[in-house]
């Protein structure tokens, strides 16, 4: 696989880095995880993700930060409890299958090696679609390669930067959210949406478009192919207790996450894509 133009590999720690520098922004994709770690368009120079400066990158735990891939179930596997969260395909090897440049921009497609595993008896074929432009659009597709429909759960869990906390907003979400921290039980989105504690939501909507206010700065955060969206920030008592976040980590970043909570189903010979876009 010859890489584009605007591509290169680079090796860090235990991981290779594939870094995309072309006319609109600057990106590095971890190849462990098929795991964005960074992009920032070039005509603002803004950073919109968060990576956590105490990440591990030895090829074996996942990476705190950035945009993990929660596949093929999203938090705890529904039926056993022993398996990891998330899903396998973020502490997986990926591999490059095809590149291309364009004016506008450079999109990058990947594959795990394996995507059935325990846990999930699918016959799946799953890529991840990264294009790095002026915006940054993510693409998982889910394709049902057997004879037998299948349900799969899965997120792209992406934490964004934020000057402080203490001083963004969220916009965007109405309606009501289950709070994970108080036993799912539902509440009303609050208007202002603004954080000071601890926040683990499942948000029960698709909205198309959200947006995080933070010092001067507007992120823009598009949807598809979702139906939640979960908002998550660790705040100081459990940012303490992670070994891969530093302790004022949980004052940077901010997760909302494009996500699948209630279960997708794919039709053999069809296909699912989940989908956000960062700009």
């Amino acid at each position: 696989m010859h890489l584009c133009n605007t591509a290169s590999l680079l090796p860090q720690d235990d991981i290779e880095m594939l870094i995309i520098d072309n006319e609109h922004a600057h990106a590095t994709i971890s190849l462990f995880g098929a795991h964005i770690l960074s992009f920032t368009p070039k005509h603002d120079k803004v950073q919109r993700l968060w990576l956590s400066k105490n990440a591990l990158l030895d090829g074996k735990h996942p990476i705190r930060g950035g945009i993990p891939i929660c596949w093929p179930w999203f938090g705890a596997h529904a039926t056993n409890a022993e398996l990891s969260s998330h899903g396998y395909v973020r502490n997986q090897n990926w591999h490059i299958v095809d590149c291309q440049d364009t004016e506008q921009c450079t999109k990058i497609s990947l594959r795990p090696g394996i995507t059935t595993g325990l846990g999930f008896d699918g016959q799946a074929q799953l890529t991840m679609i990264i294009t790095v432009g002026a915006e940054l659009r993510i693409q998982l597709v889910t394709e049902n390669t057997g004879d037998s429909a299948f349900t799969y759960t899965g997120a792209l869990h992406t934490y964004f930067h934020v000057d402080d906390i203490n001083d963004c907003e969220l916009t965007g979400l109405t309606g009501e959210y289950l709070d994970k921290l108080q036993d799912f039980k539902r509440f009303d989105t609050p208007t202002p949406y603004r954080f000071n504690q601890e926040t683990d939501r499942v948000h029960l909507a698709t909205p198309k478009e959200l947006a995080i206010t933070s010092g001067n700065h507007l992120t823009h955060i598009e949807s598809a192919g979702h139906d939640s969206i979960v908002v998550w920030n660790p705040w100081s008592e459990k940012s303490v207790s992670m070994q891969d976040m530093e302790d004022d980590g949980f004052q940077k970043m901010l997760c909302v996450e494009t996500a699948v909570t209630l279960g997708q189903q794919v039709l053999p010979g069809q296909s699912h894509t989940l989908e956000q876009v960062i700009r």
